[in-house]
């Protein structure tokens, strides 16, 4: 894996707020923000030819098919697929309380999630990875099993531009299900602000003991989640329901910062326990982070 230095500003969630085509906000970030990432795919014996794509500069030249350059006078570059296929599950939850966006935001948390899932998406079809969706709230809105392809790619990104905040979530009843079914040598990409069902979530992320997979486990939260909004009063509404409350930040900002941030150290330490990595992300930070997270988790899994 080479990565090259990054510009920040096209990480910035605030300008890629305004492309609306997942397939070029994956392409801006990924080819315009971090470019040189690739994987040098295998070649040999036992592997199989799996795509052409763009020469990179830097790149071997080993990987150049010479014959397609006498022709076209184009610098390309064959990808191998691996005989052990590696598979990248993104799961999402498109729960109402993914809808939730403060002040000081430039997009939704679901918003924030569907840029670096259409990312690690796009990450996965340029490493020659088959890749998959899962996204759900109280009924699953896209099962979408793991393949490899452009056309797959865009399908899926279709699909993540589609997604709505609605519903409540219900993690263990459709959790069960996809993880019945997983493929071997997976890597699962988790989404969600996990503010509901923390008791219980570890459960059903026990496949993540297996040397077989990787959980790789991404909080999505809004600054106002983490310290409040800026306000001398405010009312609070249930995201996945209908209780409010009124209160003032000031006078419960020590407390609730308190309790949200052992909220988090036990949630980290409860998915710890299963073996799932576990980060907390802002609505107001760039992607850079969370991209490199994910890489480094799929470079150890591969």
């Amino acid at each position: 894996m080479v990565v090259s230095p990054v510009d920040n500003s096209l990480l910035d969630p605030a300008y890629l707020k305004g492309i609306e085509d997942y397939s070029l906000l994956a392409r801006v970030v990924v080819d315009g923000a971090m470019p040189g990432i690739h994987r040098s795919l295998r070649q040999g014996r036992g592997n199989e030819f799996f795509q052409y794509r763009p020469y990179e500069n830097g790149e071997d030249l080993k990987v150049v098919d010479w014959r397609v350059f006498a022709k076209r006078d184009e610098l390309v570059a064959k990808t191998f697929q691996e005989d052990t296929n590696f598979t990248l599950y993104l799961v999402m939850d498109a729960s109402d309380s993914m809808g939730y966006q403060g002040k000081r935001a430039s997009c939704t948390k679901l918003r924030y999630a569907s840029m670096l899932a259409a990312c690690f998406a796009y990450l996965a079809h340029r490493q020659g990875d088959r890749f998959g969706l899962f996204a759900y709230s109280d009924e699953i809105r896209h099962w979408i099993r793991p393949k490899s392809g452009s056309g797959h790619l865009n399908r899926l990104l279709t699909a993540i531009g589609s997604l709505e905040p609605a519903g409540r979530n219900d993690h263990e009843r459709l959790w069960d299900r996809l993880a019945a079914g997983l493929p071997g040598r997976t890597m699962v990409v988790f989404l969600s602000d996990f503010l509901e069902a923390e008791d219980t979530l570890s459960e059903r992320l026990r496949f993540s003991l297996s040397s077989r997979y990787e959980c790789l486990c991404l909080q999505v939260l809004d600054p106002d989640e983490e310290d409040l909004p800026q306000a001398e009063a405010v009312r609070f509404a249930e995201m996945e329901g209908e209780r409010e409350i009124s209160s003032s930040p000031p006078a419960i900002l020590d407390k609730y910062q308190e309790d949200m941030s052992q909220f988090v150290e036990n949630l980290r330490g409860k998915l710890a326990s299963v073996s799932a990595e576990f980060e907390s992300l802002r609505t107001d930070r760039d992607l850079g982070h969370a991209l490199r997270r994910f890489l480094g988790a799929r470079n150890r899994k591969t």
